[in-house]
């Protein structure tokens, strides 16, 4: 079982390692994640109905079955040993605990992991870091003992259902999922505990290889948006789109580096409250909106966009106005025909990616997916239902990304628009990365070192570790869509179909990936 806000798909590296060593292996989404109905926490989860159809399975071996949960499916794996006690052999939770830890006498072999940079460290197990795990008061109730607990040791008898292990890999919460150590963990505590299977060392993995090749998909995909796009470009229906970006009159000089500054420091400096706070607000959770994560970066980006329009016009009256700028000199073409037809454009442009998708989803399972991060950047395809919450996203992120185009295109070209396109890029990734970059090593470079977390907020809707492992993915994110807004830009002279293009993708991707917290059919 996956974690919070994660999907099968997540689980998958796990299960084909598992695979390999001849376990029978069952990864499902869970309720109201991915594909499956309902919404976050219904039903158990869905845990105790996969554990019964597993059971029901006649190649399965029903008194020789282990459950695996990540984080959230930690609880989820919990619910199914508790619904049905006699139907497991062995529990792993992966970056999860025992909730509460009273309920730990009546599961069975039972391995924690709990990796040394968790984020939810202060939080799950009641020590400030990571070096402090074996003293966690938490886990000792749930160990039965009073010393500190020695990692990889094992306590009790697994005969009698009674084990326990500690696993403390050199990761952080995020991380576990894709981590050679962690599935390692895994491999060897069903080894000890379960029967069978064949014996493949556990530091004999292969999916790494599939992870490279899946990044690869994920970059060809995001290359192909450029090229197909330019190719658009060139044809008779689209032709009318090009041009070139109209005479500069935004910052220069000191003023440039001042706007950069401000476009790098702000959204860091605003990501707590809002995403926290303002993204969980039940105004937001409604039928039209029912994602929580997608409606928390909604906010989060919404606000920076409305302070950035704040700036910008205060900007414009006390020296641009000077200048002659206007609002032609944005690139921001409002005529019908030229918004319609970006539009049309940006459709056409990411439609053979997601038919391509679709593809390889149905034939293989297997999502495009950007590795080598703690949280990896999925793109999956979406369902029928997940379409239809495409549209009412759409206009909250084309807020953020009109905003964005117009402040780069009118008001913050490097060397006033002369630069190669190539420079182009490379400072305006820099520009809306390096920000985010920083945050997160201030954030992430003390816990990796034993130190307690440098951020606090209360601990609400999963406080700052929840936040801040979901803006690990921001700084890539970000470079994508600067990237695309920068290019077609240059290409045309006009904001539109860059702006189109990138919010697309980006709805896409959220609500394709998010989870939904009020119910919805499959």
């Amino acid at each position: 079982m996956h974690g919070y806000n994660n999907q099968k798909d997540y689980m998958t590296n796990t299960a084909l390692e598992l695979a390999r060593r001849g376990y029978v292996v069952l990864s499902i989404d869970m309720t109201g994640h991915g594909f499956s109905e309902g919404n976050v926490g219904a039903f158990s989860y869905g845990a105790v109905a996969g554990l019964n159809y597993l059971r029901s399975l006649a190649y399965v071996d029903k008194n020789n079955i282990g459950l695996v949960g990540m984080s959230m499916g930690g609880w989820a794996i919990q619910s199914a040993a508790l619904a049905v006690p006699d139907g497991y052999k062995a529990m792993f939770y992966m970056d999860s605990y025992v909730l509460p830890p009273t309920l730990a006498p009546r599961l069975k072999n039972v391995a924690i992991q709990m990796a040394f940079a968790d984020e939810f460290t202060p939080f799950w197990l009641q020590v400030p870091t990571g070096k402090d795990i074996p003293k966690s008061p938490v886990l000792k109730q749930i160990f039965n003992v009073t010393e500190d607990i020695i990692p990889g040791k094992v306590y009790g008898d697994i005969s009698k259902g009674t084990a326990r292990i500690l696993y403390e890999p050199y990761i952080d919460h995020a991380a576990s999922t894709d981590d050679p150590t962690s599935i390692g963990n895994v491999i060897e505590w069903f080894s000890m505990t379960l029967q069978g299977g064949k014996k493949i060392p556990r530091n004999d993995l292969i999916f790494p290889l599939k992870q490279l090749f899946t990044s690869l998909a994920f970059l060809s995909a995001m290359f192909f948006i450029f090229s197909f796009g330019g190719y658009l470009l060139e044809t008779e229906t689209f032709k009318e789109l090009k041009g070139t970006p109209p005479e500069y009159k935004g910052f220069t000089g000191y003023s440039y580096w001042i706007a950069a500054f401000i476009t790098t420091a702000l959204p860091p400096l605003l990501f707590l409250p809002t995403f926290i706070e303002w993204g969980m607000n039940p105004m937001l959770l409604t039928i039209f909106t029912p994602q929580a994560p997608t409606n928390r970066y909604m906010a989060w980006q919404d606000t920076v966009a409305l302070v950035t329009v704040v700036l910008l016009a205060t900007f414009y009256y006390a020296s641009l106005r000077k200048k002659g700028f206007t609002l032609q000199h944005t690139g921001l073409d409002l005529s019908l025909k030229t918004v319609a037809k970006s539009f049309l454009f940006a459709a056409l442009t990411l439609l053979p990616l997601y038919i391509t998708l679709t593809y390889c989803y149905a034939l293989f399972r297997t999502p495009f997916t950007l590795a080598g991060l703690p949280e990896p950047v999925v793109l999956r395809p979406m369902s029928t239902i997940r379409f239809t919450f495409a549209f009412t996203y759409f206009l909250p992120f084309l807020f953020y990304y009109l905003v964005t185009g117009v402040l780069f295109a009118g008001f913050m070209r490097y060397k006033e628009g002369k630069a190669s396109l190539t420079m182009e890029l490379l400072i305006n990734s820099l520009i809306v990365s390096l920000g985010s970059i920083i945050f997160l090593l201030y954030y992430y470079v003390p816990l990796y070192i034993g130190m307690p977390q440098t951020l606090s907020w209360t601990y609400v809707y999963g406080g700052v570790p929840l936040a801040m492992i979901y803006y690990i993915v921001v700084p890539v994110v970000s470079i994508l869509t600067i990237c695309i807004l920068t290019y077609f830009y240059r290409k045309t002279g006009k904001v539109w179909p860059g702006v189109f293009i990138a919010t697309m993708l980006i709805v896409w991707y959220h609500v394709a990936f998010a989870a939904f917290h009020i119910p919805m059919p499959p």
